[in-house]
Order: C-alpha cells, then sequence, then structure tokens
C-alpha cells in the first residue's frame, strides 16, 4: 500500500504533463488590424482571395453589408465584393477598436464608402462596422459583419 500511495502523485504529474494545455489566442490587435486591412484593400480590389483567407465559410454564415444581406463567403465575394470593385469602390476603416474574449474576439470600425453607381450617382456614405473573429487553426477568422452607414451631409456653400 506504501508503494501505491508514493506512485499515485508521480503518475498524476506525468499524466499533467501529458495533457495539452489549452490554446490561448493571441490577444494582438495588430492580428486584427493586418486582417482588416487585406479585406479592405480586397474589397477596393474586387479580390476575394482576403476574403477566402479571413473569413471562415462556413455554413449558416450570414454578412450584412449596408442594408443587404449575403449568405455565405461565396455570395459575399461574387455578388457584392467583385461587382463593387467595378464601381470605383474606395472604402476606408479608421477608429479600429478590437476587443478579446478567449477564442473570439470583434473589432469595430469607422467607416468611409465612395463609389459610382451604374447610373451614375455619386455615393459617398460614413458609418460603422463590426466584425467578430474565430480562433481556428491558429488565426483568427471572420465569421460575421455588420455594417451600416448614411450619406455624408454636404454643406451648402450658397447658405446664410
Amino acid at each position: 500500500m506504501k508503494a501505491l500511495v508514493s506512485i499515485f502523485p508521480v503518475t498524476m504529474l506525468l499524466i499533467g504533463c501529458a495533457t495539452e494545455s489549452p490554446v490561448i489566442p493571441p490577444q494582438d490587435a495588430a492580428m486584427i488590424e493586418a486582417a482588416l486591412e487585406d479585406i479592405r484593400i480586397g474589397w477596393e480590389q474586387g479580390d476575394g482571395s482576403p476574403f477566402y483567407t479571413h473569413f471562415l465559410d462556413w455554413e449558416g454564415a450570414r454578412y450584412f453589408e449596408g442594408g443587404g444581406e449575403n449568405v455565405g463567403l461565396d455570395d459575399l465575394v461574387q455578388n457584392h465584393v467583385e461587382p463593387e470593385a467595378e464601381l470605383g469602390l474606395r472604402l476606408g476603416f479608421s477608429n479600429i477598436q478590437s476587443h478579446f474574449e478567449g477564442s473570439f474576439a470583434w473589432a469595430v470600425v469607422d467607416t468611409e464608402i465612395q463609389l459610382t453607381t451604374r447610373d451614375g450617382r455619386d455615393i459617398h456614405n460614413r458609418g460603422h462596422g463590426t466584425y467578430i473573429f474565430r480562433w481556428v487553426d491558429g488565426a483568427w477568422k471572420v465569421v460575421h459583419t455588420q455594417s451600416a452607414s448614411s450619406p455624408v451631409r454636404r454643406v451648402d456653400s450658397s447658405s446664410p
């Protein structure tokens, strides 16, 4: 019995060493900001590759941009990202605020959007967006987006 009692702590120590500790994702805002910059450039250039790199394509994914909805990553890229680049889209992200909680992170951004529609209307909107991330396979992946914006009010210089 004495031998069993003295082996028990050693056995528990070995089991503890063999067990993987949970992966704690880096709470590094620079990683989130770098992904957002890649995504911003992808929007402007109509290039889906940053989306396929930084988004988690999962069944049920929905992305809300400017009041519209895209279901799934292919829908977002093919029916939103690629066509808007053809309209001369210029997109700015500023005041990026990243937050972390375990294997989730989210970034709140101020946005500025400029483009010319196919019928010649100039659009210049400012607003806000949220990107929700999940730590998957050693990277922060976007799992959901939401944005809203409204037209920039122009000051009429002829008004008193």
